[in-house]
């Protein structure tokens, strides 16, 4: 491990590049509120950060160095108001992201529920967006325990302000949930099991989509060898390389304005260093992969 001086309230410990210096924010959202299961969501920005700091800046699969190429700079903490309803607290996150438009924000939860703050926050037309969204859940029931503001409804939520899926390791959810995806032209769902056979088709889909893009990857998505301290892991989950192959599809379609993402429902592990150093490589690749992805695409680089 390289020795540095290091900025701990910075992902990677890098000194801040300024708001308006960087080509990435990065906003920790540390709201739970919904969960139905496993809880520990809202330390999870402070884990990954904390994680980040045993992380080599040099990446030998993109060949960058983050001290050197890439700027970043960490915003504070969107505290939740312990009196605040889910609903209230959502209303709160989308006007703190409401300032930021125009910039590329990566949001660190924090329970699934944020994201609805998330995107409605950072554009004006919900109906323009589409969200690739790596999960082991669909997310979209109506209610949840007969809760309507849920981590298990928040795509339905989404769905119904005119929001466009891209769902990819979906692996959990209810009749009513399975019918909605299957039925409606909004949602292509790649279902866990499917994967085999329709993995080059996902691919290929994202790497065509056009328009706005919102990636939102849910820890759970991901197999939980990889990472399982997680509210509701599921068997079957994705592979790292497979992540890696959804980000950089992303992060290398020409036709899309990749406007931000999020990074949800990390569970600190209760015993370090656990999986934070996995959640925190997560957050680095994703950064890494858009950081090339401009280059490929010939986008200005903030210097």
């Amino acid at each position: 491990m390289t020795a540095r001086t290091i900025d701990p309230t910075q992902f990677l410990g890098i000194p801040s590049h300024g708001k308006d210096g960087a080509e990435a924010l990065l906003l920790p959202v540390p709201f739970e509120k919904t969960v139905s299961y496993g809880t520990g969501t809202h330390g999870g920005p402070h884990a990954i950060f904390d994680a980040s700091l045993q992380i080599e800046l040099f990446d030998d699969e993109t060949l960058l160095d983050f001290e050197r190429d890439i700027k970043l700079h960490a915003l504070p903490p969107v505290v939740q108001n312990p009196d605040f309803s889910a609903e209230e607290y959502l209303a709160y996150l989308q006007e703190e992201v409401k300032r930021l438009r125009g910039n590329f924000i990566l949001g660190l939860g924090g329970e699934h529920l944020m994201t609805y703050g998330m995107v409605m926050g950072i554009t004006e037309n919900p109906d323009e967006l589409t969200l690739v969204h790596i999960d082991a859940h669909a997310d979209c029931a109506d209610r949840l325990n007969g809760v309507y503001w849920s981590h298990g409804t928040v795509m339905r939520r989404l769905w119904e302000k005119g929001c466009r899926f891209v769902q990819v390791g979906i692996r959990s959810l209810c009749r009513s949930e399975y019918e909605l995806v299957s039925s409606d032209s909004r949602f292509s769902t790649y279902f866990a099991h499917q994967l085999p056979d329709r993995w080059n088709e996902a691919i290929e889909e994202i790497r065509n989509l056009k328009g706005k893009v919102f990636l939102t990857f849910d820890v759970d998505g991901l197999d939980p060898g990889i990472i399982p301290s997680t509210g509701t892991p599921q068997p079957e989950g994705l592979n790292w390389r497979q992540a890696m192959e959804l980000i950089k599809a992303v992060a290398f379609n020409k036709q899309i304005d990749w406007i931000g993402g999020d990074v949800v429902e990390f569970v600190p592990s209760p015993n370090p260093p656990g999986c934070d150093i996995i959640a925190a490589k997560l957050v680095y690749k994703i950064l890494a992969w858009r950081h090339r992805g401009l280059e490929q695409r010939g986008e200005t680089i903030l210097a």
